[in-house]
């Protein structure tokens, strides 16, 4: 039986596709734990009065068993909600690199089969600080893709910013709302990532088409 061998285009298409899909998947696990950290919020939790003595052979201690517990779960939900933050962060940026890298090697005339992120020795993505603009004549979503990288930078250069400030010795009042206003901006960059990724990933398929296009005329 004859194997077909998969058209580059196709297996580039898939290759881009399937780091969207990385890139959901660990976007819904984030805001599906930011969720369940919300429920245990103790300002929105009518806390029960009842206490215990806890004994020990040294002491004994009083604890409020509503509260004790509210509290740690709290705590588990918050670092897990930090932890697959970051799992969105790095698959959206690797989206978002990995698709403008696609485009890229398009218009220059190459065939790649997938899409090349280079990683560390942990297996961890390594990603450029800025993302390469890209050159698209006569694309309907050019403009909007360009937007969307500048918001995206400008998430990476408020992070930058506010570990600027984080990083003095001393921090007057003005540069604490710097800081802050720089933090908010830079909690945008998984969604930001992701945004991008999304409208590169439709110039993936104009690129590839375009050229189709050309190579008949």
């Amino acid at each position: 039986m004859t194997t077909r061998t998969q058209s580059w285009t196709v297996s580039l298409q898939d290759s881009v596709y399937a780091l969207g899909a990385a890139a959901r998947e660990c976007q819904a696990a984030h805001r599906a734990a930011a969720i369940a950290h919300r429920h245990v919020d103790l300002d929105r939790i009518r806390l029960l009065d009842g206490k215990v003595l806890c004994r020990h052979v040294s002491y004994t201690g009083e604890q409020e068993p509503h509260l004790t517990s509210l509290s740690r779960i709290g705590d588990v939900q918050m670092k897990a909600e930090q932890r697959l933050n970051r799992l969105y962060e790095e698959a959206a940026r690797a989206y978002a690199h990995g698709a403008n890298w696609a485009v890229r090697q398009v218009l220059s005339g190459q065939q790649p089969a997938h899409v090349e992120l280079k990683v560390d020795a942990d297996g961890l993505f390594v990603l450029g600080e800025t993302m390469p603009v890209l050159q698209l004549d006569r694309c309907a979503s050019a403009s909007a893709l360009e937007a969307a990288r500048r918001t995206y930078e400008r998430c990476i250069v408020a992070g930058f910013e506010a570990e600027g400030i984080a990083s003095q010795d001393e921090i007057a009042d003005y540069e604490a709302g710097e800081m802050h206003a720089a933090l908010d901006v830079a909690a945008g960059l998984p969604d930001a990532a992701y945004a991008y990724g999304e409208l590169a990933e439709g110039a993936v398929h104009w690129a590839i088409s375009n050229r189709a296009r050309a190579s008949r005329e």
